[in-house]
């Protein structure tokens, strides 16, 4: 797999019937009682927001598409909910900036998740039984041709094109960040007791810092957000090979939600596909 990368190559000229096909899928896994996850997709012009579980065309507006995934944290502190106000804010706010998303679309997601972990905050010490409630937010504008990503702990963007699986993003944990200075080897990320420690997550403290990322786009590109329920039990390699086998993208998002579950299905697993068409 590609390390995050920035893909100078694009699509170039916008064409004026561009479109995604897009397809979204969560489960609960079969170790959860609740789904804490979230996943968002919204035309930015409108703000019109669907869940769709089967394939469904949203033509590529200069405003962009709004895809979102969070993984909803706390438990009984309600991670569910923090994953829903997070997702809900971010939407909000980037509708609400109108042109000035693709005018300026790194700050503007940067500005939205910072405003999602806000509200979680305020939520928590409005009621205190929720304090301790988090979510993870990846959060990618889509426009006629390029692709920008915000994210805040473990969830992650992929971009599939030819064949070839780039990571776009890299999680934010304590695992990552030993295995970045050197003091944890590739071999021994599985086995370490910590590695699903977040180093930051939205809502668990006052100031946060989501890392962005972008890519150029070509028609035949296929996206892919998901939450460490998919990334956790599947390799890498496996996510490459459903990406690439099946040209149906409602097939795509139900094979990788299987391969989670046939894998363990350990945590709730939520992916949201679309292709460059």
């Amino acid at each position: 797999m590609d390390q995050p990368t920035t893909d100078t190559s694009a699509w170039g000229v916008a064409l004026p019937d561009a479109h995604l096909a897009i397809c979204g899928a969560t489960d609960v896994g079969a170790r959860r009682a609740d789904n804490q996850d979230t996943f968002v997709i919204a035309d930015l012009r409108s703000g019109d927001l669907s869940n769709p579980c089967s394939r469904t065309e949203i033509p590529l507006s200069k405003r962009g598409i709004l895809l979102l995934v969070c993984d909803g944290m706390g438990g009984a502190a309600a991670g569910d909910l923090a994953a829903r106000i997070a997702a809900e804010v971010i939407k909000q706010q980037l509708v609400g900036a109108g042109a000035a998303v693709a005018e300026h679309p790194n700050e503007s997601l940067k500005s939205a998740v910072c405003g999602a972990n806000g509200a979680v905050l305020a939520e928590a010490k409005a009621h205190p039984e929720r304090r301790g409630m988090g979510t993870t937010c990846t959060a990618a504008i889509v426009l006629p041709d390029r692709l920008f990503v915000a994210q805040v702990g473990d969830s992650r963007a992929y971009l599939l094109r030819d064949g070839r699986l780039q990571s776009l993003t890299r999680d934010q944990t304590m695992a990552d960040q030993l295995l970045e200075i050197g003091a944890l080897r590739p071999d021994e990320v599985r086995t370490y007791p910590y590695r699903h420690v977040l180093i930051q997550a939205v809502g668990t403290r006052s100031t946060i810092e989501p890392i962005t990322s972008e890519a150029g786009l070509r028609q035949g590109d296929r996206i892919l957000l998901c939450s460490d329920g998919l990334h956790g039990p599947v390799p890498d390699q496996e996510i490459a090979r459903i990406l690439g086998d099946a040209a149906d993208i409602h097939s795509v998002a139900h094979d990788l939600i299987q391969a989670a579950l046939a894998a363990g299905g350990p945590d709730n697993v939520t992916v949201v596909v679309a292709d460059c068409e």
